[in-house]
């Protein structure tokens, strides 16, 4: 019994052992002893929405990322990624840097995107990866008509990186993404159900968010850019007349114009015009990111530039009458919500 017991105690001394060794192998001073392994990943998430949900697997196609050492400004690693990889909920990069402290800038959704222009994918610093809005020259404006693909920035700024000499370093970088591209839909209806003429309306919006900067800021040497639709739509829409009774129809003819546009800043000169063909007159001129901010109220407390930065997805509804008059008495409803304008500014 005496031998039993002390080959038990061996064995589990041994294993015991075993284990201390392959854990602190590394840490122990001796040539012969491979190094402590040392990883930093990168991982991406966009959950700055409305939803305060995490859509990047579902959302973002591609990814960009630039690291910088913040001692000197200089790129000391990039590495990029697309398809079906990103949506593996355990998506991200593997890098080699090592002990220091980086400046992380990303931009995604750049792959296969045919209406913005990075200014290089090789920078000497981060204030080189400026993004570009293309637009097409006409009549002295710059015209942007595409549906835009969605566009998201992100920046981990003096990320420290430490590395224990004498244990494994595993660390696993997130960088929060913001969505920069918007779409917009403007709803003409007209009470009486005449329809609204293909040619009766033109529609725009002009905002100066032509270009971005490393750090998301909109630049101000970019020019203004003319935002026209991509796709109108003419039909009609039938709803409840009275609330009361959901057998009482009514039917507007509808005008759908749908527009894109870069990112949104509270106080930008951004003006919506509604242009009545038969007279080349502005029946609706507006400010138009102070009509989307009317509400944000009814997503919860939070900052203008935060609401316009996680919405991307506005409509905004105007009625007009047999003589392609605005009719101010039916509204503004704006992400189905009914709105009192601005008393400081007039519809046209």
């Amino acid at each position: 019994m005496f031998l039993k017991n002390l080959n038990k105690k061996l064995i589990i001394t041994s294993v015991a052992s075993g284990i201390l060794i392959s854990l602190a192998g590394c840490s122990l001073l001796n040539e012969d002893l491979p190094e402590c392994p040392v990883s930093m990943r990168v991982r991406f998430i966009y959950d700055y929405n409305l939803k305060f949900a995490d859509a990047f697997a579902h959302e973002v196609k591609s990814v960009n990322v630039w690291a910088f050492d913040t001692a000197d400004g200089t790129l000391v690693w990039s590495d990029s990624a697309s398809g079906e990889e990103l949506a593996d909920k355990d998506f991200a990069l593997e890098t080699p840097l090592t002990e220091g402290t980086y400046d992380f800038v990303a931009w995604c959704g750049l792959k296969d995107n045919e209406d913005f222009n990075l200014a290089t994918y090789t920078p000497a610093s981060k204030e080189e990866l400026e993004v570009k809005l293309k637009t097409i020259e006409k009549n002295g404006l710059n015209i942007s008509s595409s549906h835009l693909p969605g566009l998201y920035h992100g920046t981990v700024l003096n990320d420290t990186f430490t590395v224990n000499p004498t244990a494994p370093t595993i660390k696993t970088l997130t960088i929060p993404l913001m969505k920069d591209t918007n779409d917009i839909r403007v709803l003409l209806a007209r009470y009486n159900g005449t329809a609204i003429g293909e040619n009766d309306f033109d529609v725009k919006i002009t905002i100066p968010d032509a270009w971005l900067g490393w750090n998301n800021n909109v630049l101000a040497e970019g020019p203004m850019v003319t935002y026209t639709p991509w796709d109108v739509t003419y039909g009609y829409i039938t709803t409840p007349d009275n609330e009361n009774d959901p057998d009482v129809l009514t039917t507007f003819s509808t005008a759908i114009f749908d527009l894109s546009s870069s990112r949104l800043m509270k106080g930008a000169n951004a003006t919506l015009t509604v242009r009545r063909n038969s007279d080349n007159t502005d029946i609706i001129r507006i400010p138009i990111i102070e009509y989307f901010l009317l509400v944000k109220g009814h997503y919860g407390d939070m900052s203008d530039q935060s609401y316009l930065d996680r919405q991307d997805d506005y409509s905004i509804m105007f009625f007009v009458d047999e003589d392609n008059n605005l009719y101010a008495a039916g509204g503004i409803y704006i992400n189905s919500w009914a709105v009192v304008p601005p008393q400081n500014t007039t519809l046209q």
